[in-house]
C-alpha cells in the first residue's frame, strides 16, 4: 500500500481526487489531509507518507515553501494544480509529475504507476552498494582540492562532510580538517556506491567511523569526537541502514 497524503486549500478538489484515486488504484491509502502548508507540514512528520500530492497555491505559503521545510524529501511527489507556469520548478524538487486541474484520470493513474514502480526498486535495491563496498578489499581514494594544493586520502579515513556556507569541511582520522569549495550534494553524488550516509543537510557521515548515537538528542558522535546531527525525517531511515550495517 502507498501510503499517501492530499494537500490542497480546495476542500472540493481533495473530495474528487480522492473520488478518482479509490477508483483507480486500490493500493493508494489516504492517511491524512491538509488545507495548509502548516497542517502538512505536521501531517507529513507524523504519518510518513510514501506519496504527497500536492497543490502549489495556498494561502500563507506554497507548495515549495513546504518542502523546503524539509531536510530530506523521502516521499515521492505529485504537484496537482490549475497553475501551469511552475512546472520546470516543480520537477527540481523531483516531482514524479505536474498534473493541472482538472484532474485527467489516466495522467494520474501513469503517475501512480511511476510511483510504484520506483518504490519497488527502492526497496530491493535499498543496501546493495553498501554491501558491496564492505567487502571491497582495494583503498579508495578521494582527492580533495584546496586553493594551495590537492590533498589524496582514503576514504575509510574519512569521518565526516560537514557543510560550511559556500564550503565543506572534511574531517578525516588523524590529521587537520580540509576545507574544499565542493558542495556536500557532491560529495554525496561521487561516494553514493560507498558507506557514506547524508543523515542531515548538513552532515555526510562515514558509517565506519560511528563512535556512537544518543537516540534521545538525534546526536551522533564520531570516533574523533565530533558530532553529526541526524534530520527527524531521516531518523527511521538512518536506523535502518545502520542495522543493515552492523549486521554484516
Amino acid at each position: 500500500m502507498l501510503k499517501s497524503i492530499i494537500i490542497d486549500d480546495e476542500i472540493a478538489s481533495i473530495e474528487s481526487l480522492e473520488f478518482y484515486l479509490h477508483s483507480i488504484d486500490s493500493n493508494v491509502n489516504i492517511v491524512g489531509k491538509a488545507l495548509n502548508i502548516q497542517e502538512a507540514e505536521t501531517l507529513i512528520n507524523q504519518k510518513k507518507p510514501d506519496l504527497v500530492f500536492l497543490d502549489i497555491e495556498m494561502p500563507n505559503g506554497n507548495g515549495f515553501d513546504l518542502l523546503d521545510k524539509f531536510d530530506t524529501i523521502d516521499f515521492h511527489i505529485i504537484f496537482i494544480t490549475a497553475f501551469n507556469q511552475y512546472a520546470i520548478k516543480a520537477f527540481k524538487y523531483a516531482a514524479i509529475d505536474y498534473i493541472l486541474k482538472p484532474v485527467d484520470v489516466v495522467n494520474l493513474q501513469n503517475a501512480i504507476n511511476r510511483v510504484k514502480k520506483l518504490t519497488e526498486s527502492n526497496f530491493s535495491n535499498k543496501y546493495p552498494a553498501l554491501k558491496h563496498n564492505l567487502s571491497e578489499e582495494k583503498p579508495k581514494r578521494l582527492a580533495l582540492a584546496t586553493q594551495e594544493s590537492i590533498e589524496i586520502v582514503l576514504t575509510q579515513n574519512i569521518v565526516q562532510f560537514e557543510a560550511d556556507g559556500n564550503y565543506t569541511t572534511v574531517r578525516i582520522l588523524d590529521r587537520a580538517p580540509i576545507i574544499v569549495s565542493k558542495s556536500l550534494g557532491e560529495y554525496e553524488e561521487i561516494l553514493k556506491e560507498d558507506t557514506f550516509y547524508r543523515c542531515h543537510k548538513s552532515h555526510l557521515i562515514n558509517l565506519q567511523q560511528i563512535q556512537k548515537v544518543i537516540k534521545n538528542q538525534n546526536q551522533i558522535i564520531m570516533v574523533d569526537e565530533t558530532k553529526a546531527i541526524i534530520s527527524r525525517r531521516r531518523k527511521q531511515d538512518f536506523f535502518e541502514v545502520m542495522q543493515e550495517f552492523i549486521n554484516q
